[in-house]
């Protein structure tokens, strides 16, 4: 069986690998084609669904809908680097997408890919939480986190940082370490730590309500892009705001609001929504720019398809 991790340039490939999302994009004759996030244990690749000429637009946009997110399908092209980026193109192999490989025509155990050891993020979680002194804020904290189902289990993206099974959790331990990080370094920060590492711990936590478990992988629902996970957040931690004091709960929502920094539509204004929104781009782009040199030998470079910047390894 050839799995993800071993695909390179100049190759055919004939496997089952799972069909994380599926998405129907404009050729620039005006065609169309499928471009699939494919994966397995090892981890996730891109695969470019051209057809064949006979096949119609109508056909291909047929098709793409009626592909189904989290099972196995046979995959049968060719590989090849474009743009830096290795990528499955598929031509008379499309026949395969019609219908998904039967649960019994494969090992479950070689289609979840889950790099993260969730019970030493669960772990680090609590470590980070116990931090917290305040009452109201170490119970608002708790009660979100325990309340919000997936949380510890849905991906933190569909694509770019920590689009794995576990991986919003380790990005927010990973959030909250970063941002702790950087108030206990800057000279005379004098930052409320409390509203700190509640902010960075509850930064993400709409992401949770965003996503749905479905086969071997986690789809985005419609509110991922229809409503935004900050709007979610807020409204979820505007239900456990009971026992906070209000100043100090209108700054963890205004932590939560704003950690998109210049690119969100609220703005951060105090240092601590400026250090989380400082460590949630630590935490996500340097994982980015980790998976995309993942797979380079010594002395390779390429752009990077995750990062969308040039990543290199010495």
């Amino acid at each position: 069986m050839l799995f993800v991790a071993e695909i390179g340039g100049s190759m055919q490939v004939d496997a089952p690998f799972v069909v994380d999302a599926a998405e129907l994009k404009e050729k620039r004759d005006g065609g169309k084609y499928i471009q699939l996030s494919i994966s397995d244990k090892t981890g996730r690749g891109t695969c470019k669904v051209w057809g064949t000429p006979v096949q119609t637009v109508e056909q291909m946009e047929a098709l793409c809908h009626a592909i189904r997110p989290g099972e196995v399908y046979r995959i049968q092209g060719y590989a090849k680097v474009y743009n830096g980026t290795c990528e499955v193109n598929v031509n008379d192999g499309i026949a395969n997408l019609r219908a998904p490989i039967p649960p019994d025509g494969f090992d479950p155990s070689l289609f979840v890919y889950a790099p993260v050891d969730c019970e030493a993020v669960r772990q680090g979680l609590a470590r980070v939480v116990a931090k917290i002194e305040d009452p109201g804020i170490y119970s608002l904290v708790s009660a979100v986190i325990d309340t919000t189902a997936g949380f510890l289990e849905a991906p933190a993206a569909k694509f770019h940082h920590h689009a794995y099974i576990g991986g919003l959790a380790e990005h927010t331990l990973e959030t909250a370490e970063i941002a702790l990080s950087l108030a206990n370094t800057v000279s005379r920060a004098e930052m409320d730590l409390d509203v700190l590492l509640a902010g960075a711990l509850l930064h993400d936590i709409g992401k949770a309500s965003c996503f749905r478990r479905q086969g071997f992988s986690f789809v985005a629902l419609p509110e991922y892009t229809l409503v935004g996970h900050t709007a979610i957040g807020a409204a979820v931690l505007l239900r456990h705001s009971a026992g906070v004091d209000p100043s100090r709960f209108a700054h963890i929502l205004h932590i939560v609001m704003s950690h998109h920094g210049p690119h969100g539509e609220i703005q951060p204004r105090t240092p601590e929504a400026w250090a989380v929104h400082f460590a949630d781009n630590a935490s996500a782009f340097l994982r980015e720019v980790l998976d995309d040199a993942s797979d380079l030998a010594p002395g390779e470079g390429r752009q990077g398809a995750r990062c969308g910047q040039s990543v290199y390894r010495f």
